[in-house]
């Protein structure tokens, strides 16, 4: 979790890997080219980037120099007063011009242009999750209550992980829910981890079996719940199918600009 694509892309990834790999099922699909947007904004952490490419036809074998942008122009706004340049480094991803610390409660707006055509996205930075209780349930899962805040939503995914070496040695790849903070009108916010496989649950691992919560700004989770709409291709970031709820605007432009805090264990 702690590398962007482990939620975006298991997800994006996890982002947040869907373009590095482009798996096609039905390649007698109509082809339209898309600018794709990606970007974690992690709270606490330097600003690692946005990467611009587009997608590609479906008989192709995806080819990130063939794929990446390389004449985006690109600022990203902080706190509606603050303007950084975002400059092409590398296979399309765009850097700020100096270093940039990701502030929890801030708002970051992504501010582009391709092609004659603007692109923009923004987001807010959640602030770190208080997690009020957890609870095993039936041996196989756990249920974490964390404290609801407005425009928030939350995930949470079990750990192997040692505290005295700060070492994980194992973790689910993705997340099974993403909670948001309208979805019910109480106070806390239940959220569930996947399955925890039998052998940790017992004996030496389960000393070391934890907690982790994560924090995103709430539209991350309208992504999660409609990124399998994009069907009969597996790529999360290809275009076929009933809409995702990205976050990113402008015309023939998909992707995500999302705030995150990765919690403590506990």
């Amino acid at each position: 979790m702690k590398n962007l694509f482990y939620i975006f892309l298991a997800l994006i990834i996890i982002l947040l890997s869907g373009c590095d790999n482009v798996n096609v099922i039905d390649s007698n699909l109509i082809y339209k080219e898309y600018v794709v947007v990606r970007a974690e904004l992690k709270a606490n952490q330097e600003f690692e980037g946005v990467t611009f490419t587009k997608t590609l036809p479906t008989d192709l074998e995806y080819d990130i120099t063939k794929a990446e942008l390389k004449d985006v122009t690109a600022f990203l706004k902080i706190n509606g007063v603050q303007f950084v340049p975002l400059l092409y480094t590398s296979k399309g991803i765009y850097k700020p011009l100096y270093k940039v610390i990701i502030v929890p409660g801030y708002t970051y707006e992504l501010i582009a242009n391709y092609n004659n055509s603007s692109i923009y996205s923004i987001t807010k930075i959640p602030e770190q999750p208080l997690v009020i209780s957890t609870s095993m349930v039936d041996n196989r899962f756990i249920y974490a209550v964390v404290k609801r805040r407005p425009g928030e939503a939350y995930g949470s995914i079990w750990e192997i992980y040692n505290p005295i070496t700060s070492t994980v040695n194992d973790r689910p790849a993705d997340f099974i829910t993403i909670v948001s903070a309208s979805q019910d009108t109480l106070s806390n916010a239940l959220t569930q981890t996947p399955d925890i496989p039998s052998n940790y649950n017992t004996g030496f691992y389960k000393n070391y079996l934890y907690v982790k919560v994560y924090a995103f700004d709430s539209v991350y989770a309208e992504y999660f719940n409609t990124r399998n709409n994009n069907q009969p291709v597996s790529n999360t970031f290809a275009q076929g199918g009933d809409r995702i709820a990205w976050n990113v605007w402008g015309q023939n432009v998909i992707g995500l600009f999302i705030g995150m805090y990765e919690g403590s264990e506990v």
